[in-house]
Order: C-alpha cells, then sequence, then structure tokens
C-alpha cells in the first residue's frame, strides 16, 4: 500500500512540475484560429457555418505515411468557399498553413498535405464554410505496408 501513495505522490509531483511546461506551451489555440477565419470572412458575430475538425493528420514521410484530403461540394447549383488551416505539430500562432478552395457543384477535391506544405511532421486542421454544407475526409496511406485508413473529422454547425 506504501509503494503504491508513494507512486501516486510522485506522479503528483512530476504532474505539478511539468504544468508550467504545458501551459506556456506555445502550439496553436484551437480557438484563435477559428476567429481567425470568421475574421478572415469580416463576420464580427460568425454567421452559419459547417465546420469539419481534424484533430490528428500524419504526413511522416520518412516512415512511409501520408495523408490527402478528399473534400466535396454536396450543392448541385452554388460554387462553395471552403476555408480553414492546417496547424503542423508544435507550429506557433501564424505559423499555420492557409486553406482556401472553390469547388464547383458537385466537385470533388483531392488535396496531398505534402503539396500544401505540412512537410514531414503531424498536425490538426479546421476546414469550414459559410456557403453550403460540404463533405470532407483524411485517407491516411502507408506505402511500406500498402495499407489505407478513412478518417472521418469532428463535424458540427455553427451560427
Amino acid at each position: 500500500m506504501k509503494k503504491i501513495v508513494g507512486l501516486l505522490v510522485s506522479m503528483a509531483l512530476v504532474g505539478i512540475m511539468t504544468l508550467p511546461v504545458w501551459a506556456g506551451s506555445p502550439g496553436p489555440s484551437a480557438d484563435k484560429l477559428i476567429e481567425r477565419v470568421y475574421a478572415k470572412r469580416g463576420e464580427a458575430v460568425p454567421q452559419v457555418t459547417y465546420n469539419y475538425l481534424v484533430d490528428f493528420l500524419s504526413n511522416a514521410y520518412n516512415m512511409g505515411l501520408g495523408s490527402i484530403f478528399a473534400i466535396t461540394n454536396y450543392d448541385p447549383m452554388v460554387r462553395n468557399h471552403i476555408v480553414g488551416y492546417v496547424a503542423p505539430l508544435g507550429a506557433n500562432p501564424g505559423d499555420e498553413i492557409d486553406v482556401d478552395i472553390w469547388l464547383n457543384p458537385y466537385e470533388v477535391r483531392y488535396i496531398s498535405l505534402g503539396d500544401i506544405g505540412l512537410g514531414d511532421t503531424h498536425g490538426w486542421a479546421f476546414l469550414s464554410s459559410s456557403i453550403a454544407d460540404f463533405g470532407c475526409g483524411l485517407l491516411l496511406f502507408n506505402a511500406e505496408a500498402s495499407g489505407m485508413t478513412w478518417i472521418k473529422p469532428w463535424y458540427w454547425t455553427t451560427n
């Protein structure tokens, strides 16, 4: 019993000592990025938007991994404007990669994260549209093991 208590106390001390490290992390804040998407559109108060958040992207080519976004415009009549960010792991605010895409009706676009500049790292992405709903997913592939995984992002609407 004393060993278990000692282990828990040790874990608590390590947690307290490392708390300032995590609290002062210069990584991007999701709330700030989302606010910047609205500000980019000139919206003081966000209008109805359709949002996707992918909280894990892999583009580790040194391990044979890569990621490709598949984005679809569901609307049969209207071009859809999709904006957002891809934030590499450890990126400082302002270091995220802008995404600004127009899709024609029923168009499907495949976007390699390597082509837009993610590099050989991991990260996350936020994509949004104020025009219409759209489809989004991520194809994660491993060239060495010849495997593929389809990742469905988090989805929500706001008004």
